[in-house]
């Protein structure tokens, strides 16, 4: 007997040991990190002053006290920021409930129950059983009622032997990290584009004072031209054009204050929510010029891989594409639950005790046999999503390849484009001097040297209109480098 024992105990220790060791181990390929495809150093970098990588914010580059204001209202004020931080919480929720699904569960019970038996012969059955009175022995009575007081437990759990749950739990681990990237693509998103109209609502507020000053002198050529006319020494037609050219400033003058309100409200919109909120630091006075042109740090190829959230989002969906094979590999194999139960039962609550108890505990197999292949097309189509996942990575790689290719081409452009007419700008700056200098001395009539600083206010446009671009496209690299935001 005791042998009996023995053998039965060490069978059932060998076949727990069997059952751990399967839940060990899991089904479907284990991710492994794609290697991106690019270039060991960028073909446009060559020739441009570059910073070591900082871990500062990415637009402290531009020592802008006013920029840094903003980004700091943004961050509480911004919707979008404010939303990406929600869909955060709420992703880092789903991934917790991913990962009770391998924990037991255990469910409370308890249960009221008042029947009537109509069956005279089952009444007459169960007439003792009930405790009925004696006067109604050898009767038979056209129904029987009952009350039934019922509570108890009831906990199960599914003994992951495939690893199917554990793939669940990496899938969702996954699309956590690519939720997160998400969000924090759009955090940069939502910085840039602070950034892009702060410096154009700059761009326009520096043309709006041009705009002025070219009004002004409009303003007083065509004064001189109408005093000149007056006295016959100017055609008529003459007179006309110079009072389109200053209808035409005073127009560009009105289009640029419209510009400069509705940046304005774009900037308000975006740092605080609201578009007629005060921004107490745009009443400052402020020159484009004085914002720093910035030295941007690269960095390796490679690095943009780690740092930027669309590519770190495209890979975190391949790990979840990759776990999902597992899962639907698992579908294939038994699936073995550990049920257990105990209620306790009586017909009056008195009688509720540990006597009144109704046990039962046990496993259960479960295996697939025929379901039309309906598995074997899961299994397919799962593979089929990696391939795309897969695909789609190395597609989002190639783009910001060429994204900052393009933009480091433009970057180089715009600096020359900068430095050559900075340098018309101070030719032309030297030349009103000395026209300054020699209508002073009355060599030059006042019409000429007023003629002579419109063309200059053009010059002044131009500067400004590549300088704003320089700065733009700063701004674009760092959000496509993936520059830190935090």
């Amino acid at each position: 007997m005791s042998e009996m024992f023995f053998f039965i105990c060490r069978r059932g220790m060998v076949l727990v040991a069997v059952l751990f060791a399967m839940v060990g181990c899991a089904m479907g390929p284990d991710f492994v990190r794609p290697a991106p495809i690019l270039p060991d150093h960028w073909q446009n970098a060559d020739t441009v002053a570059r910073s070591q990588p900082s871990s500062a914010l990415w637009w402290g580059i531009f020592n802008d006290p006013v920029l840094n204001s903003l980004m700091r209202r943004a961050e509480t004020g911004n919707l979008d920021m404010v939303l990406a931080r929600e869909r955060i919480r709420a992703a880092r929720i789903q991934r917790r409930a991913a990962s009770a699904e391998s924990l037991p569960s255990l469910n409370g019970q308890a249960a009221y129950t008042h029947e009537r038996l109509a069956t005279a012969g089952v009444g007459q059955v169960l007439q003792p059983l009930l405790g009925l009175s004696p006067e109604m022995q050898g009767q038979e009575p056209e129904g029987v009622s009952y009350t039934n007081y019922s509570i108890g437990a009831v906990a199960s759990w599914e003994l992951d032997l495939w690893g199917r749950q554990r793939r669940l739990q990496e899938a969702a681990k996954a699309e956590f990290s690519a939720v997160q990237a998400d969000m924090d693509a759009m955090h940069l998103s939502t910085q840039a584009e602070i950034a892009r109209t702060y410096f154009q609502w700059l761009w326009v507020s520096d043309r709006l004072n041009q705009a002025e000053k070219k009004l002004e002198r409009a303003e007083n050529i065509l004064r001189i031209d109408q005093a000149v006319h007056a006295h016959g020494l100017l055609a008529s037609v003459d007179l006309g054009s110079q009072q389109a050219l200053y209808h035409e400033a005073q127009g560009e003058k009105e289009e640029l204050a419209l510009k400069q309100g509705s940046l304005h409200r774009a900037l308000a919109v975006l740092t605080t929510g609201r578009p007629d909120a005060e921004i107490p630091e745009l009443a400052k006075p402020a020159n484009l010029l004085d914002v720093k042109i910035p030295k941007i740090a690269l960095g390796i190829p490679s690095d943009i891989a780690r740092n930027r959230p669309d590519i770190r989002a495209a890979e975190a969906r391949l790990h979840a594409a990759t776990a999902t094979i597992g899962m639907a590999q698992a579908d294939f194999y038994p699936q073995i639950t550990l049920t257990g139960q105990i209620s306790l039962d009586a017909l009056t609550v008195a009688e509720l005790g540990w006597n009144a108890r109704n046990t039962s505990f046990g496993p259960t197999l479960s295996l697939p046999i025929f379901n039309g292949g309906r598995l074997s097309r899961q299994l397919e189509l799962r593979r089929s999503e990696q391939r795309s996942a897969g695909l789609f990575y190395q597609n989002v790689v190639l783009s910001a390849w060429i994204e900052i290719e393009n933009l480091l081409a433009y970057e180089k452009f715009f600096l020359s484009r900068y430095q050559s007419q900075l340098s018309l700008l101070k030719t032309g700056q030297a030349r009103i001097d000395a026209l300054g200098k020699q209508y002073q001395r009355g060599d030059i009539s006042q019409r000429e040297l007023l003629q002579a600083s419109l063309l200059e206010n053009a010059g002044e446009a131009n500067l400004a209109d590549t300088y704003v671009a320089f700065l733009i496209n700063a701004v674009n690299l760092n959000t496509a480098l993936g520059k830190n935001y935090l």
